[in-house]
């Protein structure tokens, strides 16, 4: 995404960016789209390493789904992948989503790219 798409959408007054702060920084991310009408959708959602398994991800999500709810939607869903945590899916379906669709999806690894650095994403082998 270009740096003037990126800072239409992040302006986009039916977008909301939130931050989890703890005393050691920023922590986690939420991002709520409320761009098509009548839904919502969690474009961006996740906690650092450290805060995995605290409950902090599951007070972020809790917070998301009230405020995703707490406005005239009829859908609150979103996306994960195989490259998310390896937990992602089933954490999101102890919140309430359900698998809509399932697709493969072919890209180039943003590692080999030189997008990234090498040493991320360990759990997935660089082919």
């Amino acid at each position: 995404m270009s740096d003037a798409a990126l800072r239409g959408f992040l302006t986009d007054p039916r977008v909301e960016a939130y931050v989890l702060t703890t005393p050691d920084g920023d922590e986690g991310v939420l991002e709520l789209d409320f761009r098509v009408d009548g839904e919502c959708e969690i474009s961006l959602f996740g906690v650092a390493r450290p805060l995995i398994e605290t409950g902090a991800g599951r007070w972020l999500m809790n917070h998301a789904i009230e405020i995703a709810w707490s406005r005239p939607i009829e859908r609150l869903w979103l996306h994960t992948c195989t490259l998310d945590h390896p937990n992602a899916l089933a954490f999101y379906q102890r919140s309430g989503f359900r698998t809509f669709k399932r697709e493969v999806e072919i890209y180039d690894d943003p590692r080999v790219l030189g997008l990234t650095r090498k040493d991320a994403a360990p759990g997935v082998p660089i082919l």
